[in-house]
């Protein structure tokens, strides 16, 4: 279970801040600038309410096998995990630490912020570039039966990467296509 405390993250762009749209579907991805550091937000409705969503979540480490981005989730405290992206040879994996902060806001929206840390359990290794700069959110928002799922990222992917736009996209898009299947649904819409 994740601890109910608030999380830090008043880097976290504003929704009324200036986003560029890079991609409307399978979800709708947007891009921005904060402090010269660049955010992406991806924005889908999967076909599950925001109890089975939530749950989900917080179990993210039971559902690895449905991750088809991530090779790993390790649960390293009630509320720190270590996760692995799997990207495509020739490139290295990405990995980070975070701690996770859940709250419920006013509207239902059950919003899950993560910051990155250190933990002796979780060394760097030479098999992954460490990504010791990347936080964000998810949020679990009802929308009747079905959960609009928006994940808000710091999106430097770290290394060199030949095309970031392409990788911003496929990351906002598997992102919340691995949550939807990890649900046992889909993406229904943008």
């Amino acid at each position: 279970m994740w601890w109910l405390v608030p999380v830090a993250s008043a880097a976290i762009p504003p929704d009324d801040g200036t986003w560029s749209t890079i991609q409307e579907t399978p979800v709708r991805i947007v891009c921005t600038q904060v402090s010269g550091k660049p955010y992406c937000r991806s924005t889908g409705v999967i076909g599950a309410p925001v109890a089975t969503a939530t749950a989900t979540f917080e179990t993210l480490d039971q559902h690895q096998a449905q991750m088809g981005a991530i090779s790993k989730i390790e649960r390293l405290e009630p509320d720190v995990l270590h996760i692995v992206m799997d990207y495509p040879f020739p490139l290295k994996d990405r990995d980070y630490v975070a701690r996770f902060a859940h709250r419920t806001e006013a509207d239902g929206t059950e919003v899950f912020a993560w910051t990155p840390i250190l933990h002796p359990a979780a060394p760097a290794t030479s098999d992954a570039i460490r990504l010791t700069w990347l936080e964000g959110e998810w949020r679990f928002t009802p929308d009747g039966n079905q959960t609009r799922v928006t994940y808000v990222w710091q999106a430097d992917p770290g290394g060199s990467i030949p095309d970031v736009g392409a990788v911003r996209k496929q990351a906002g898009t598997l992102a919340i296509k691995d949550l939807a299947k990890a649900c046992g649904t889909s993406i229904v819409s943008p």
